[in-house]
Parts: C-alpha cells; sequence; structure tokens
C-alpha cells in the first residue's frame, strides 16, 4: 500500500455520522460546564445562608439585649421617681 494512496470519498452517512459525533461531544462538554456552574452556585447560595443564619443570631441576641436595657430604663424610671420624692421630702423638711 502506497503512502500517498487516495482515501475513499466520504460519504453522506459519514458526513451524518461526524456531524452527530460533534454535536454529541459539544453536549457534553456543556452539560459538563452547566454543572460544574450549577455547583458554584449551590456553594454560593450555601455560604450565602450561612451568613443569614449567623445574621439571624446575631439579630435575637441584640432583640434579647434591648429588652434588657428596655427592663433596666424602667427599673432606672421608677428609681428616679423615688429619688425625686425623696428630695422633694427632705427640701420639705427643711427650715425656711
Amino acid at each position: 500500500m502506497s503512502l500517498n494512496a487516495e482515501q475513499p470519498p466520504e460519504t453522506e452517512l459519514d458526513h451524518i455520522r461526524d456531524t452527530l459525533t460533534g454535536i454529541v461531544s459539544y453536549a457534553s462538554k456543556t452539560r459538563g460546564e452547566m454543572h460544574r456552574r450549577f455547583d458554584q452556585q449551590e456553594k454560593r447560595f450555601d455560604e450565602r445562608d450561612k451568613r443569614f443564619d449567623h445574621q439571624d443570631k446575631a439579630i435575637a441576641a441584640l432583640k434579647a439585649d434591648n429588652a434588657e436595657l428596655k427592663a433596666d430604663i424602667v427599673e432606672l424610671k421608677a428609681d428616679n421617681v423615688e429619688i425625686k420624692g425623696a428630695l422633694k421630702l427632705i427640701l420639705s423638711r427643711l427650715p425656711s
């Protein structure tokens, strides 16, 4: 067989097979890229959900602190009323 032997002419069936092979190869690469991107998106969503959970916990802690502060303010106001009453009583008993 000679190195310069001619290749048999490509038939229409060969052309269709080559075209379909190319399409399947491209679809496979595209599918793989889609799955990689989906995995990246899922990882980002998981990280975002973790941040939201952390923020929710921080907000709950702040709300608890706020409730404690409000209770302290109410208590201080009551103390202030008592102190004012005691001062008025003391001042009323002072000689003029």
